[in-house]
């Protein structure tokens, strides 16, 4: 049985594929003995590409008007939308629009996510099986629940949702639901039912003190979780010239973590506020998100019997 286990955690990727690319590649790069893909895993809009006839396309991305040829350079703007969390279309000018006029737009997303994520789970196969690094998937709120059924039929890697799971020492014990937002976002709970999944799956860990506890939401009130305030429009809301920041995350997860203590926790959710808090002997982590430039944010852990060896925060 090894005397050390290491560890890398990312999450919140939205769709990006460079930072699923960056995700795989940390198998090689730090040599982790377990990898963690935290959730909200997929995008959340389409990049129409106008058909404009004659093999030229056109798009304004982010501000910018590409009108291009067919092939190597049609290409290359597709993987430059989908490397930074954008579903790519083709289609004919104005059928986006018309789609969404009608109510028809969500089947095309959600087509184009469960395609990406199912390309994503067999290119972990390629890379990941042949170093026989264990991977553990897991959807977070903004994903869309029936994606799930993706990473349960992955042909490598765990679906760890509502599981405990053998890490060898350790067991790591995953919910990636959140506690309510403004969004209304596919996959929230209230604090109460939160409690009550976390303390079912806790029962099931023989030593809550040798868990990693892979929770979506950070704890709340640790500095994990600190987000731009809104008011009743949805508008951020300014302090003495500033963005206000306040705490958005979770009691339920604070609280199980206190009462558990596992050697250490995993969150994102809330991508402007990376950084570790201990909490008891419990070290918390949000490594926070930057998926929109197509950075990757991650953090690494060693684990060594009932202690954490080291942790560092990791971006590529």
């Amino acid at each position: 049985m090894a005397s050390k286990t290491k560890l890398y955690f990312a999450t919140d990727i939205h769709g990006s594929e460079q930072c699923f690319r960056k995700f795989l590649n940390a198998g090689a790069a730090y040599g982790p003995d377990v990898m963690i893909l935290g959730g909200d895993v997929a995008g959340k809009a389409i990049q129409a590409i106008d058909d404009l006839g004659g093999g030229r396309f056109r798009t304004v991305f982010r501000g910018t008007t590409h009108t291009i040829e067919d092939g190597e350079e049609l290409a290359r703007v597709e993987r430059m939308i989908s490397d930074l969390g954008y579903y790519p279309w083709r289609c004919q000018p104005g059928e986006l629009d018309a789609r969404v006029a009608d109510g028809t737009v969500d089947e095309i997303l959600d087509a184009l996510m469960r395609r990406r994520l199912e390309e994503w789970m067999e290119l972990a196969d390629e890379r990941l099986r042949p170093r026989g690094i264990p991977a553990y998937w897991m959807l977070g709120n903004d994903d869309p629940p029936a994606l799930a059924e993706v990473f349960e039929r992955a042909p490598w890697g765990t679906h760890a949702e509502g599981r405990v799971l053998d890490l060898g020492e350790y067991v790591l014990v995953s919910y990636g639901y959140s506690n309510h937002t403004p969004w209304d976002s596919f996959r929230e709970l209230t604090e109460e039912e939160l409690a009550s999944h976390y303390d079912e799956l806790f029962a099931g860990a023989a030593d809550p003190g040798r868990a990693v506890f892979n929770a979506h939401p950070p704890p709340y009130g640790t500095g994990l979780d600190d987000a731009p305030m809104l008011d009743e429009q949805f508008t951020v809301r300014q302090q003495a010239g500033q963005v206000k920041l306040g705490p958005v995350g979770s009691t339920a997860v604070r609280d199980a973590i206190e009462r558990y203590q596992p050697i250490a926790s995993l969150h994102g959710h809330v991508h402007e506020s990376a950084g570790f808090r201990r909490l008891g002997r419990t070290m918390a982590v949000n490594p926070g998100s930057d998926y929109g430039t197509g950075a990757l944010n991650g953090v690494l852990m060693t684990l060594s019997k009932d202690k954490l060896k080291s942790h560092q925060l990791v971006r590529g």
